[in-house]
């Protein structure tokens, strides 16, 4: 079974931690929170991301006991408001506005721009692909550990001002 990792604990303990700062590639990590890639991460807060999924979830015309099993099972995403913030080999899982299942998901092979729309295609954990149109669904991706520090970093920021 996979360890999980706590991931405050992990930060709170680096930051405590004095010999850990020296290990720490600061000018990779600098790179990183300056990516164009992470700018829809800019000042957001872990809660700012949680209160996203939950308020989405709530237009849904769904139970009350399935919306909070959509929000437990969607711990760790976020929600994908535009096409650019759709990254490549990323794991996925969406709602479809039609028919509000949360899917399992799967990894992000391309996104195509055609005739009727943009279109997601998936590898399925089955190794199936799937495409479905991103207009038509409500579209969460996984946060990577590297996401989360760059959030967690942000929140010191901003306990600090």
């Amino acid at each position: 079974m996979t360890e999980r990792i706590n991931i405050n604990e992990l930060f709170e303990n680096a930051m405590k931690d004095p010999t850990l700062l020296s290990t720490l590639d600061i000018d990779n990590l600098l790179k990183t929170i300056e990516n164009d890639k992470n700018d829809y991460l800019e000042n957001k807060t872990m809660k700012q991301i949680t209160n996203e999924i939950y308020e989405t979830i709530q237009t849904l015309e769904i139970s009350q006991k399935i919306r909070f099993e959509y929000c437990q099972k969607l711990v760790g995403y976020r929600l994908v408001d535009n096409v650019h913030e759709l990254h490549k080999g990323k794991h996925i899982r969406w709602i479809r506005e039609s028919s509000p299942k949360l899917t399992n998901g799967g990894i992000v092979v391309d996104i195509k721009f055609l005739d009727n729309g943009t279109h997601v295609l998936c590898k399925g954990v089955t190794n199936r692909f799937i495409q479905f149109k991103y207009d038509e669904c409500l579209i969460f991706q996984k946060m990577t550990l590297e996401e989360q520090l760059i959030i967690m970093a942000y929140e010191q920021l901003l306990k600090g001002t």
